[in-house]
């Protein structure tokens, strides 16, 4: 495979906080240098999620879903896991923190019917609202048994469990 090819598989799905307070709540703050995480951002969330925009003949505008994401630490290192109607993780791999508490997730998921194989890649930008609610709009590209089929656009509004 080329370099083109190669880097249209590893899309990175990027994650960025824009932290704000909300209520009586201190704001969620992400420490890049200490590599360091508000305690309030583990555990489980509720994401609701609606496609908003797409170009994929598979996923239609309107379509909604509600799934799990859970954020913990693993090693030291925050470490989300999707929950998502049959769907694999297949590269789960870093989340990085820029000096602005930015935070970068790679991954990629699949999901196998058989001889057909899904695998979406996604850009995600979270804003958390406060301690208890964040939303997401993400960018998704969708490929069916290795071949692209399309992009698309959904938000997410994710509720702490």
């Amino acid at each position: 495979m080329n370099n083109r090819v190669v880097a249209a598989f590893c899309i990175l799905l990027f994650c960025i906080f824009n932290i704000s307070s909300g209520g009586a709540s201190a704001p969620i703050r992400l420490s890049a240098s200490a590599q360091s995480y508000d305690p309030r951002l583990f555990g489980t969330w509720e994401v609701q999620t609606v496609v908003v925009d797409s170009d994929c003949k598979y996923v239609r505008p309107g379509l909604k879903s509600i799934s799990k994401l859970n954020f913990r630490l693993v090693h030291g290192k925050l470490t989300p896991t999707w929950f998502g109607h049959e769907w694999d993780s297949v590269a789960n791999d870093i989340f990085k923190l820029s000096d602005d508490d930015k935070i970068v997730w790679i991954r990629e998921n699949k999901l196998r019917r058989g001889s057909v194989v899904w695998l979406a890649r996604s850009k995600d930008i979270f804003d958390i609202k406060n301690h208890n609610y964040i939303t997401a709009k993400s960018e998704v590209e969708q490929y069916l048994n290795g071949r692209y089929t399309g992009d698309y656009k959904t938000i997410s509004y994710l509720k702490k469990l």
